[in-house]
């Protein structure tokens, strides 16, 4: 029964976390796994949607849902991988990584914790 209740703890708490991180990210075009898409995808320059699904534990159709919104916003590129042109890879944009820089006192503020300590896999 501990477990059990160890687990609720920690479910509790995540949902602290991200109820804090959604009310620092209100007013941007960003919301909590938007942001997450986008720290993937600075930590891993070049990574597919499979990696961002990966990362995110999140279906595909979420992470294609996603990925369109940030890549219509101008915030990253989809390019065809030099590698296996039936990949996609992913890059931030310079629009990109002034979103994450722009929120990121707001989410330390809320979270207590400076995002790159925190990784998004």
């Amino acid at each position: 029964m501990e477990a059990v209740a160890d687990t609720l703890e920690l479910l509790r708490r995540a949902s602290l976390v991200v109820a804090s991180i959604e009310d620092a990210l209100a007013g941007t075009d960003l919301t909590v796994d938007r942001w997450r898409a986008l720290a993937c995808i600075e930590s891993s320059p070049g990574c597919s949607m499979s990696d961002v699904i990966d990362a995110l534990v999140i279906p595909s159709t979420s992470a294609t849902r996603i990925v369109d919104f940030l890549v219509e916003i101008g915030a990253i590129f989809r390019t065809v991988s030099p590698r296996d042109r039936r990949r996609t890879t992913l890059r931030l944009s310079s629009h990109g990584q002034a979103l994450l820089r722009d929120v990121e006192p707001t989410i330390v503020g809320a979270i207590g914790v400076k995002p790159q300590s925190v990784s998004p896999l």
